[in-house]
């Protein structure tokens, strides 16, 4: 390990600025919360620059210990002054790093105001593979990609997404660096489900529930989710399918959920603050992507929780999901194949309980929080002396 901020003046910390757009209910929004709020007080200043909103998971942000300043994109032309008013914040602030989170305008604008603010150190996190913002593809992607020189390092959470941008973007591999997920495991960690939440969404002691956290988007793949709730139903009727999180495909995917004649088997829950307590109603955790994942947190989550998953043996997935010891896994976009994978863990009480047991202990001997947040301080600090 690196000595703590060796190029700083004596009783002087680093002031670290993280940028992303909202705090939506979302993988790489729940990673950002996680680091922002475990990072060393001793040694960092932290703050939370939003480009919109602040969404709810920032609700769990710890203010005042992380500065959270939110609407940069405010009034109609927002996107036009944001890095006017974003580069007018760092020069008053003066952060010694600037950490751009999620591909997007942030990541764009978030560099540049930073360059020009004179932040010695630029960071930014991908957290997937890039789908409809590919770095390179569109207008904005290219232009993100025309301003790579300003990064003094890129972190990604797998190998293989490394990979990616070193093969296919063309990203410097001395500036990749590889920070797998982590997650809370004494926030999330096995328990009964509040009885409160039970009769809330009306689950009886007979209903077997399989659930899927994600923000509703295509790419998450909701409908073969659903088209696989439709075989299971037919197999267990008392199974019952909790959707969490929201986004703009919602309208879509509640009304394919009624051409499935799903509406007494299927709940559309929205933005949750109690995800621990959904994780422990869960009997299964599930996840539908087919082409856009890398180590999704629903699924570090529901290891955390002692629940068993049902994924798509995609991206990074299949390193965190050990198919037939703490879920199963099939094919991307084969419906039969998750259908029958749910149906086995909901019907198989025996499988379930080693399952859940297998899924703990995974998480606490691999997927620590506290690795993944001293990660990020290392990197900081050593690029900031390098900087200097």
């Amino acid at each position: 390990m690196s000595d703590p901020s060796p190029a700083l003046p004596a009783g002087r910390k680093l002031r670290v600025a993280f940028i992303t757009t909202s705090m939506i209910v979302g993988g790489q929004e729940r990673v950002l919360m996680d680091v922002c709020n475990g990072m060393d007080r001793d040694r960092f200043e932290v703050a939370l620059l939003l480009t919109k909103d602040r969404g709810p998971l920032c609700d769990f942000v710890e203010e005042p210990k992380t500065q959270v300043v939110e609407d940069f994109r405010r009034g109609p032309l927002g996107a036009l002054f944001a890095l006017g008013r974003l580069t007018r914040w760092m020069k008053k602030w003066k952060p010694d790093c600037v950490f751009t989170v999620g591909l997007g305008d942030k990541f764009l604008l978030g560099r540049i105001a930073a360059k020009r603010a004179g932040v010695p150190v630029i960071l930014s996190g991908l957290h997937c593979t890039p789908g409809p913002e590919h770095v390179g593809r569109t207008i904005l992607g290219r232009w993100n990609k025309k301003f790579m020189h300003l990064n003094s390092g890129v972190t990604t959470v797998t190998e293989d997404l490394a990979d990616y941008l070193v093969e296919q973007e063309g990203y410097p591999r001395e500036k990749t660096h590889v920070i797998p997920n982590g997650v809370d495991c004494e926030r999330f960690h096995p328990h009964e489900a509040p009885q409160a939440l039970r009769e809330e969404l009306g689950i009886q002691p007979e209903h077997r529930v399989a659930s899927i956290i994600a923000a509703l988007r295509p790419e998450k793949r909701h409908d073969l989710f659903l088209q696989a709730a439709r075989q299971v139903v037919d197999k267990l009727p008392q199974a019952r399918f909790l959707i969490v999180g929201d986004g703009p495909s919602r309208p879509d995917f509640e009304l394919l959920a009624g051409e499935l004649d799903l509406e007494q088997h299927v709940q559309f829950l929205g933005s949750r603050h109690d995800i621990p307590e959904i994780q422990a109603l869960s009997d299964v955790v599930c996840l539908a992507s087919t082409d856009v994942e890398s180590a999704p947190i629903c699924m570090l989550e529901a290891l955390a929780s002692g629940r068993p998953q049902v994924a798509t043996a995609i991206g990074g997935i299949p390193k965190i999901v050990a198919d037939g010891e703490t879920g199963l896994l099939a094919p991307p976009g084969d419906v039969p194949a998750l259908a029958q994978a749910i149906t086995r863990i909901l019907s198989d009480d025996e499988l379930a309980q080693s399952m859940r047991a297998a899924s703990r202990t995974r998480a606490l001997e691999q997927f620590s929080v506290e690795f993944m947040v001293r990660a990020h301080e290392r990197l900081i600090e050593d690029l900031y002396k390098a900087a200097r």
